[in-house]
């Protein structure tokens, strides 16, 4: 049905209006205006349908807003709530509601989850790709005014989500997709690059190339930590890992050939040493037992003199006591070492015959010493 309206035109003519084609649609906004109040005074709605309508549609707009504030808090999440721009507290796991914007506004961040931070490199997206490397980031000088090219994986974690949100502002990484406002962006990069500068700047070449790639880690981390806590970055410096550290390509072969020869050496000293290591016990056991048999030696001399001395000091007493008999048996004594082996007799006062026994308790046979006696008896 067709109702007329003010411009004498009908509603039917106006839901169908459609603008001239290949001209320009030159639609006034009091014009719109007063075809939708036309629209709205319309039989059959009248003024108070209209009313209901708007607030039917205003009501439903306000709890679809309304609905925009549930959000949801994963378990290694955290959620930072603020109101007209002011922080007001955090929630943690679990199905939330918040004023939605603009009234509210929530930030919803991993705080578990390690994240990583390259410098001197930037691997490929896919992570299969060759790494490319970033000159301005890795070139650096060394303490002996050498050139050397770091690179450095720096792993981290968010400690405190409030310091991390509203402590910093940074302009954000683009080449990790790191937004403006977060602190690990550029701000975390140029603290990598300052702790490791100052660390690589403090060691000789050979210390970073080789011997002491450990101690600059741990100085790099110590370093790293103590600049993210002055500025309140709400970050955690978990791991510091040396990709690779090499002189500059130009002279690359040059410094590799002093780490062969660098090398050789270490293998001759280790050779040397466990040469060495060998060879002097068994030098040492030689000595101990030379010294042992010297010992014994001196032991044994000295015995034997401690006895003979006894033996002279034992016949001096007897002596003393017996001066005849003393006498007369070293006399024995004496001709016993010197006759060995044979049968002695002593003649007693020209006639008496005696046999001389020998110390060692033998005795000389009867007919020898017969035959002795009767051939002293028929010389006289």
């Amino acid at each position: 049905m067709a109702t007329a309206n003010e411009d004498g035109g009908t509603v039917e003519d106006l839901k169908m209006y459609r603008p001239p084609q290949n001209e320009e649609p030159n639609v006034q906004f009091e014009e719109i205006i007063n075809r939708l109040r036309t629209s709205f005074n319309a039989p059959g709605l009248g003024g108070g349908g209209a009313l209901l309508i708007v607030g039917g549609i205003l009501i439903l707009s306000l709890f679809i807003w309304l609905g925009t504030g549930f959000y949801t808090v994963g378990p290694d999440q955290q959620a930072a709530l603020r109101t007209f721009g002011e922080f007001q507290r955090f929630e943690n796991e679990g199905l939330h509601w918040h004023f939605p914007a603009p009234i509210g506004t929530r930030n919803v961040i991993s705080v578990t989850t390690t994240r990583q931070l390259e410098l001197g490199f930037r691997s490929g997206d896919d992570g299969n790709s060759t790494p490319r490397s970033v000159a301005d980031e890795a070139l650096m000088i060394t303490g002996d005014e050498n050139i050397v090219d770091v690179q450095v994986v720096v792993q981290y974690r968010i400690s405190s989500l409030r310091d991390f949100l509203f402590s910093v502002d940074d302009p954000g990484d683009p080449d990790r997709n790191i937004s403006s406002g977060q602190p690990d962006g550029s701000t975390l990069r140029d603290i990598a690059e300052t702790a490791v500068r100052q660390v690589v700047g403090a060691r000789n070449i050979d210390d970073v190339l080789t011997t002491e790639k450990e101690q600059v880690q741990t100085d790099v981390l110590l370093k790293m930590t103590e600049l993210t806590d002055f500025y309140s970055t709400g970050i955690e410096i978990q791991n510091v890992l040396l990709q690779n550290v090499n002189p500059p390509q130009q002279v690359q072969a040059a410094f590799e050939d002093v780490v062969r020869a660098r090398e050789d050496r270490e293998t001759t000293i280790n050779l040397a040493q466990a040469y060495e290591a060998s060879r002097i016990p068994q030098a040492e056991g030689q000595a101990a037992q030379i010294v042992e048999a010297a010992q014994a030696f001196r032991d044994g001399r000295i015995a034997k003199a401690q006895g003979e001395a006894d033996g002279f000091l034992a016949i001096l007493e007897g002596y003393r006591d017996s001066p005849e008999v003393t006498r007369r048996r070293l006399f024995l004594e004496a001709m016993e070492e010197i006759l060995p082996g044979i049968d002695k007799f002593i003649l007693s006062n020209g006639s008496d015959v005696l046999p001389f026994l020998p110390l060692d308790g033998s005795s000389p046979s009867l007919p020898a010493a017969a035959a002795a006696a009767a051939a002293a008896g028929g010389g006289s």
